[in-house]
């Protein structure tokens, strides 16, 4: 039981995100840092989100879910979010 249940993690740690999980950066207005990544389930309807970290200081609970990076990696200086989805 326990083997298909380490079978099951390891399959879903293979699948790609379907998107980034992002939080504002409450020392830098506009600036998102990575906080996890988001799965589309199985059967099509939700999604599964892995937080890696939570974020600390003033933070007002909003998170953004993007489409991963083109090359897998992140631009150094934080993605801008467009200002028409910033809080």
């Amino acid at each position: 039981m326990a083997e298909q249940r380490h079978a099951r993690q390891r399959a879903e740690e293979d699948r790609q995100p379907m998107f980034v999980v992002r939080a504002p950066d409450s020392s830098k207005r506009g600036r998102w840092v990575t906080v996890g990544y988001a799965w589309a389930l199985k059967s099509g309807e939700g999604f599964s989100v892995k937080l890696n970290t939570i974020p600390v200081g003033v933070w007002d609970g909003a998170l953004v879910l993007l489409p991963p990076f083109q090359n897998g990696e992140e631009p150094q200086d934080g993605v801008d979010i467009p200002s028409s989805e910033q809080r």
